[in-house]
């Protein structure tokens, strides 16, 4: 007989939010071995929703279940980045053209809004709501393409670099320059300007690339 997964309920959803942010804000170590065990007693989760969220951020490449031997929070590796944003800069120009057509008037604004929460957090050192707000900006651009398939990459993509990015900002106590290019672009998308936003898009995930990249090496 054939059997199917059981849909995520929604407890697991909400464990799979909490737990997420615990390795996204390296509350949870990269590398850090982890059980279910330990989770359940800690933050009171229950084992079969929990075992729906590890399966779920598994997929999204911050956890790694590992056959008899456990769980294990995905470490940061200056090499996966590198990987990883390679695949980001061969998708994002043409995904930042579509976005730049089809972007509402009230969705410009709301990234407006975005880009000045994310300096007020900055300024308060709050570097999760920098984290959270960042990938909000994105995941507006990345639904504006109008594709679906194209757009969860994108988030893909993106969930694993937030962790990278917090590291990053949290060292060097500094989300400017990142900042700053999400407000020109979101001017560049305003005057619909399609050339200068795949432009901008790209230049964007380069600078990220040598930034973190840099940060990681004088960590390491």
């Amino acid at each position: 007989m054939l059997t199917t997964t059981p849909p995520p309920t929604r407890e697991s959803d909400r464990i799979e939010n909490e737990l997420r942010q615990l390795i996204l804000t390296l509350e949870l170590e990269p590398g850090m071995a982890i059980s279910e065990a330990t989770l359940m007693k800690d933050y009171g989760w229950g084992r079969t929703p929990l075992r729906e969220a590890i399966q779920r951020l598994a997929q999204q490449s911050l956890l790694q279940v590992v056959p008899h031997q456990g769980i294990v929070v995905t470490a940061l590796s200056v090499f996966d980045f590198a990987e990883m944003m390679d695949a980001m800069s061969m998708v994002i120009g043409p995904a930042a053209a579509l976005a730049c057509e089809r972007l509402t008037n009230e969705e410009l604004e709301h990234l407006s809004d975005i880009v000045n929460d994310s300096e007020s957090a900055a300024e308060r050192g709050d570097f999760i709501k920098v984290s959270q707000l960042d990938f909000e900006f994105h995941r507006i651009l990345a639904d504006a393409t109008g594709n679906r398939h194209l757009s969860r990459y994108l988030l893909h993509l993106h969930q694993v670099a937030n962790r990278f990015n917090f590291a990053g900002w949290k060292r060097d106590r500094n989300a400017a320059p990142s900042i700053d290019e999400h407000r020109q672009i979101v001017e560049i998308m305003r005057q619909r300007d399609i050339a200068g936003a795949k432009s901008a898009m790209l230049k964007h995930v380069e600078n990220a690339r040598r930034r973190i990249v840099g940060t990681m090496m004088i960590t390491e």
